[in-house]
């Protein structure tokens, strides 16, 4: 039997920090061996998932022995028993004698035991082991208490400092992304430094969105979606979700209804230990979704962490719906809320950008510049909600028809700046007629009218680098005279600056 004393000095020994685990479970067997006389001391822990036990540590005479050993928990045998508590102790005599007692910590009742602590008595040559007597068992299973409690204090302790590592790390993640003030900038970030501290397999992130649609006057001209921003995987590789769009409306997907707070789908209740789905919010309004799993390694994720990723959720939503509001301010600063086009100072930084471009490698562009027909004769006519639908439409049919590569803008008032990259005068011209023809078959309703619809003409002005002009204030200032000219001659048509002095070439079409 073991004395006060020696299970005082025992705690004492466990009662200091441990670099690691194995340290401690070292420092335990070797006190274990000087006071319960055994030829070899081995400590078993359970596998979180695997039903299992790990062998961690064996003394044989006080040195470290690698053993490559595993206890299968099967089913009311005697091992799960005594992990289960039906059991305090098991000792066998053959082939010599043998004791398991539980690593059971007061601090924990009613749950299984952690592991096993093994003692071994081998024989010595002929003569057979001693076999454990009813006082060292009772000694084994206070010892191995208290080793069970100084391993459950140090995991509390190492996940303690885990969390707060953790905490600290996504913390400073959210200040970072928090200042980058852009949705992408920050995105990547923010999801790889989540794998890396938890550990996880795999990190989603999805976020409701607005996408454009066409509609009629009155109509809304928006509609809510759930589409996937970006992936990281276990390496902490990136890949885009940009191809998994769902509308935002209850059996959609399951993803949407938990977005929207319907009722628990019974598939991912399946997994609730290995996948984890966070809404995110913003005062009450649901902004996204943030998924993580363990579906690879089958890793339950701790509750620990599940408290903490929801806590953490909520930074998240806060800097992700901030960054998008600076995105959609700077969208606006750059597009022309009725038209849709963007606004000049845009314009200008991209016509710099292509000029220099044109310059260095010796290629060709033109600008357009558009007026449409008669725009104060519909507003003084029919009124501003009338014009309004006109440059709406305009706006609409340019950049439905433009080339992916041209880059139009809201010049000023119902003029409208076209930049043609890689087109020459001829090209130019070519893009625009079929613009203006796709523009004349436009027809505004107007209900209270006698003629009950407006149709719409354009009068263009082209000019062309280098011929025309090698800046971009030349560019505009030319083909603001071939517009000119236009105009005076019966609007309707497309000149460029070269058509002024052969006027034969413009083509006129009736209104």
């Amino acid at each position: 039997m073991v004395s006060k004393e020696a299970l005082y000095r025992f705690h004492r020994a466990l009662n200091r920090p441990f670099a690691s685990e194995e340290d401690l479970i070292a420092a335990a067997l070797a006190e274990i061996g000087g006071l319960l006389p055994s030829d070899r001391l081995s400590c078993f822990l359970r596998h979180p998932r695997d039903l299992v036990l790990e062998h961690k540590l064996s003394l044989r005479e006080g040195m470290r022995q690698e053993l490559e050993e595993e206890i299968h928990l099967i089913e009311s045998s005697p091992i799960a028993q005594l992990l289960e508590g039906r059991r305090q102790q098991l000792a066998y005599r053959s082939p010599h004698p043998i004791l398991y007692v539980p690593l059971a910590a007061p601090l924990e009742p009613g749950e299984a035991a952690r592991g096993v602590l093994r003692l071994e008595r081998l024989r010595d040559g002929r003569r057979a082991a001693r076999a454990f007597s009813a006082g060292e068992r009772a000694a084994a299973a206070a010892l191995a208490t208290e080793l069970a409690q100084s391993l459950h204090q140090t995991a509390v302790a190492h996940r303690s400092r885990e969390q707060l590592k953790r905490l600290e790390a996504l913390t400073e993640l959210t200040a970072i992304f928090a200042s980058s003030l852009r949705v992408g900038d920050g995105l990547r970030l923010i999801l790889q430094g989540i794998q890396q501290h938890f550990a996880l397999d795999r990190v989603r992130l999805y976020l409701v969105e607005r996408s454009q649609e066409d509609s009629g006057p009155g109509q809304p001209s928006q509609a809510k979606q759930l589409r996937g921003e970006l992936s990281v995987d276990m390496k902490g590789q990136v890949r885009s979700l940009g191809n998994e769009v769902m509308p935002l409306v209850l059996g959609a997907h399951r993803f949407v209804d938990l977005v929207l707070g319907g009722a628990k789908d019974p598939l991912l209740e399946r997994y609730l230990e290995t996948v984890l789905h966070i809404p995110l919010t913003v005062q009450a309004v649901s902004i996204g979704l943030l998924v993580v799993d363990n579906l690879t390694s089958q890793e339950a994720i701790p509750g620990e962490d599940v408290g903490l990723l929801r806590s953490f959720a909520g930074q998240i939503a806060l800097a992700v719906d901030n960054a998008r509001l600076f995105d959609e301010v700077q969208a606006l600063s750059l597009y022309d809320g009725l038209t849709g086009l963007p606004v000049r100072r845009y314009f200008n930084q991209r016509f710099q950008e292509e000029i220099y471009r044109a310059q260095r490698f010796g290629q060709p562009l033109s600008v357009a510049l558009i007026d449409i027909d008669y725009y104060k004769h519909v507003n003084d006519t029919y009124g501003h909600q009338v014009g309004d639908q006109v440059l709406r439409e305009v706006g609409r049919v340019i950049l439905a028809n433009l080339r992916k590569i041209d880059f139009p803008c809201r010049y000023g008032g119902d003029e409208i700046l076209i930049l043609l990259p890689q087109s020459k005068e001829d090209d130019a011209r070519t893009i625009m007629e079929r613009l203006a023809q796709q523009i004349r078959e436009v027809r505004i309703p107007v209900p209270f009218s006698t003629a009950r619809e407006v149709s719409v003409t354009l009068s263009i002005g082209l000019a062309s680098y280098p011929e025309d002009g090698r800046t971009t204030d030349e560019l505009v200032q030319r083909a603001d005279e071939a517009l000119y000219w236009v105009k005076s001659h019966g609007k309707n048509a497309v000149a460029s600056h070269a058509d002024t002095r052969r006027p034969e070439r413009v083509e006129e079409h009736e209104s």
